[in-house]
């Protein structure tokens, strides 16, 4: 005698668990991998944080002569800086140039040191054209303003 469909279905039924264990171990790994890109996050969030040097200096390596950087010829966007923050100006370690570095410099006073940094190297400030935004996906749209506020406060 044959089995209904019904009976076939309950026996089928009986035979497998109701949730596979290859569905409960693809349900961990998700979880898992959930669980570390947000400890990730929280590690990034807590390094970018932290102040960039702990002794409150930002120095960076111009290739040039510490005695162009100092007296009445010095570049004028450095003096601008130097009104309001503490400089140190001295040669770079294995003749690479000087070194400038500034005392308790903010995101835009970093952006100008920067900024200096390209004018005596080059010659000119280097600027990116900045490309059209076109379409913005859910993500983009989400994205957009955590990035603005990271980068609003310096490079670090």
């Amino acid at each position: 005698m044959k089995a209904s469909s019904t009976e076939r279905a309950a026996r089928a039924r009986a035979k497998l668990p109701a949730r596979s264990p290859r569905r409960r171990k693809g349900r961990t790994a998700v979880l898992l991998a959930g669980a570390a890109a947000v400890a990730g996050m929280a590690i990034v969030r807590a390094a970018r944080s932290a102040p960039p040097n702990p002794n409150g200096w930002f120095t960076v390596t111009v290739e040039t002569d510490p005695a162009r950087l100092t007296g009445p010829d010095r570049p004028d966007e450095l003096a601008r800086i130097a009104e309001r923050h503490e400089i140190r100006i001295r040669p770079a370690p294995g003749g690479r140039g000087s070194e400038i570095a500034v005392r308790e410099a903010d995101g835009e006073t970093r952006d100008r040191v920067r900024k200096l940094k390209q004018l005596l190297e080059t010659g000119e400030v280097l600027l990116v054209d900045r490309q059209p935004e076109g379409h913005r996906t859910a993500l983009g749209r989400v994205g957009t303003p955590a990035f603005r506020h990271l980068t609003r406060k310096g490079a670090r």
